[in-house]
This record gives C-alpha cells, structure tokens and sequence, in this order.
C-alpha cells in the first residue's frame, strides 16, 4: 500500500487501525496460526461512525470476527 497511513491504535500481533491520506479507516488484523498473514479491511460509513460513537470496542469485535473467519473477510474486505 503507497498510500500515506497513520497508526490511530494497535494490539500487538493482533490489529492495527490506520487513518489513510484521505481521511478513511483502515484495519489490519493478524490472522492464522503457523502461517501468519494479515487481512486489510477497509471501514465503511457505518463501521466508521461505530467506532466514533463507541470508541474501540468496535475495532475489537470487528478484529475478533475477522480472525475467526477470514476467508470470509479476505474475500469482500470491507466493513459497512
């Protein structure tokens, strides 16, 4: 990605949550057990303004469902 990012919060080895130059959210979770990779998820309007209103807890939930299903999340990787 050549796009300028910014780290806004991390848990280490799990996610990282990166503002991009145009203002948008990025998440990037960790995932898999003896081969790790990370997935790139894109927020969306509503997981956005999620975490606005409620404040990490959203990152973590989103976080927690990609690692348990990240075929899914590696297919469409974007959050509403």
């Amino acid at each position: 990605m050549d796009e300028a990012r910014e780290l806004i919060a991390d848990k280490t080895w799990e996610w990282s949550l990166f503002r991009l130059g145009d203002g948008s959210l990025l998440l990037s979770v960790v995932c898999g057990t003896v081969g790790v990779y990370e997935i790139d998820v894109s927020l969306g309007p509503e997981t956005t303004a999620a975490y606005e209103r409620d404040g990490i807890s959203v990152i973590e939930k989103l976080a927690a469902e990609v690692t348990y299903s990240p075929r899914k999340w590696a297919a469409a990787p974007a959050a509403p």
